[in-house]
């Protein structure tokens, strides 16, 4: 019978060929804990929504997704071969921490800072990244999102059927309509493109981003505008 190599989609033809043996045993670790991170993904998506509706927060959608086999084999190759940390070569499983992946997506701004206060209460955040803060720092323009990392609090594992998610990390992303629109298409740009962004469409990236970010501040000023009006005429 004829050995039939098994490649990954998306890597440039000279890496498709049989991973190191440290790649393919934490492939095959992944395929077997897939569904219990499956299971795990759509346990969070879900107290976040009750939570959200319970405080009457609106929100545009929340979205939940298990990272396919080949994705997270694509991300240990990546992160092996920048061997940027000795923890990289230990446990890649551990190192990969969006195989759960949770994202919620807000009309406005501040209803980003609502949804904070959702996670904060609900999860154990284990790390908190804010590209807005960042970028603003930064004095730049391009993506912006706030990235947690969270983990079940134990006072959240004392049911039988969360106690097989102890130890599981979950990513949750929280981030306006508009930053979600620019955020996908220059992701969709970037993904198709073969070589790197030109400067010159990178700058026009930028741009829009900054066309975005005023945007948003327009539509949560406007927000604001509105709900003083209607409780002025309700006094």
């Amino acid at each position: 019978m004829t050995e039939v190599r098994r490649t990954t989609p998306g890597l440039p033809e000279t890496q498709r060929h049989d991973p190191p043996p440290l790649i393919r045993e934490a492939v095959a670790r992944y395929e077997e804990l897939r569904s219990l991170y499956g299971a795990f993904c759509r346990h969070v998506r879900q107290t976040i929504s009750e939570e959200i509706t319970g405080r009457s927060i609106k929100i545009h959608s929340i979205e939940a997704r298990t990272k396919s086999v080949e994705s997270f084999e694509r991300k240990v190759r990546r992160l092996l071969g920048a061997q940027r940390t000795s923890r990289h070569a230990r446990d890649p499983l551990k190192t990969v921490t969006d195989m759960a992946g949770v994202r919620v997506i807000t009309f406005f701004p501040k209803t980003v800072n609502e949804v904070d206060s959702v996670i904060r209460d609900r999860f154990r955040v284990l790390e908190k990244d804010n590209k807005s803060e960042s970028r603003a720092a930064s004095g730049s323009f391009g993506y912006r999102s706030v990235h947690y990392l969270v983990e079940l609090a134990p006072e959240h594992l004392d049911r039988s059927d969360r106690r097989w998610f102890q130890g599981l990390v979950a990513e949750i992303q929280v981030r306006t309509i508009l930053q979600h629109a620019w955020a996908e298409i220059e992701h969709d740009i970037q993904y198709k493109s073969v070589r790197a962004i030109p400067a010159a469409i990178r700058r026009r990236l930028a741009a829009v981003a900054g066309l975005l970010e005023i945007a948003d501040r327009e539509f949560q000023a406007i927000q604001d505008e509105d709900e003083r009006s209607r409780r002025r005429l309700t006094v």
